[in-house]
């Protein structure tokens, strides 16, 4: 936590004395953010598989440069805090251990995933009109803690595929609790897309739609058939310190 706010007070500094110097605009942001992450490819989610987003609240500050009357350019540092519990039912979902051996599981399981990382976007805006921007960019982030832990519900528990795959549910009334904690990577990069609206010269909203590139875990991980990518929705207003 200690280095979170270093670097929020280190970046909160530097972004002060630029914009000042060089007369660009300096905003703080506050956000709410909705989404978590998606398999890929779409045809590998279970069959009545569900997924809840978790609202946070994000924090972060920009500086934004205005090119002309259409075109500005943004750069902003935010943290995040993504949250999301899913729902699903699997059939023979592999765990595999270093010694070489699996673990085969049938049944319901519950999943509970959060990820609190430090976000560096980079946002083009345009538009005709002042009040109304259209932005696109991309974005780098850092993943700082992650967690993905799942439980298996009344369900069938093996070593041998065979019974997994034939078993009758629902199985003993037992919860097998497994995690994909140190699974999960310290770094994500995607694209985001979305749209501004000035409620005056300084105060905005605005809305954004962030999709990774790269899956959540790290690219040795293989417990699962899937990889897994952010996909996630923020809310938010920024106000607009400096003219």
């Amino acid at each position: 936590m200690k280095n979170i706010v270093l670097i929020i007070l280190i970046s909160v500094f530097s972004l002060s004395v630029f914009s000042q110097e060089r007369k660009f605009n300096l905003y703080p942001n506050i956000a709410v953010d909705l989404g978590g992450a998606v398999p890929f490819p779409l045809s590998d989610i279970p069959d009545g598989a569900g997924g809840t987003p978790k609202p946070y609240p994000s924090l972060g500050i920009g500086t934004e440069y205005n090119l002309n009357e259409k075109w500005n350019f943004a750069f902003e540092i935010n943290y995040h805090l993504i949250a999301f519990s899913a729902t699903a039912d699997v059939v023979s979902q592999a765990f595999y251990f270093d010694d070489g051996s699996a673990q085969y599981y049938t049944g319901y399981t519950e999943t509970d995933v959060e990820l609190r990382m430090v976000e560096f976007p980079f946002i083009a805006l345009y538009g005709s009109k002042e009040e109304r921007k259209l932005l696109f960019g991309a974005y780098y982030s850092r993943i700082l803690e992650g967690r993905f832990e799942t439980r298996g519900i009344n369900g069938i528990y093996s070593p041998d595929k065979s019974i997994t795959d034939n078993a009758t549910l629902p199985g003993p009334e037992i919860t097998i609790p497994y995690d994909f904690n140190e699974a999960i990577d310290n770094y994500d990069y995607g694209v985001l897309i979305g749209y501004r609206y000035n409620l005056n010269h300084r105060l905005y909203l605005w809305a954004r739609l962030n999709v990774g590139f790269k899956s959540i875990f790290v690219k040795e991980f293989t417990n699962i058939d899937y990889e897994m990518y952010q996909v996630r929705i923020n809310l938010g207003v920024s106000y607009k310190l400096f003219n």
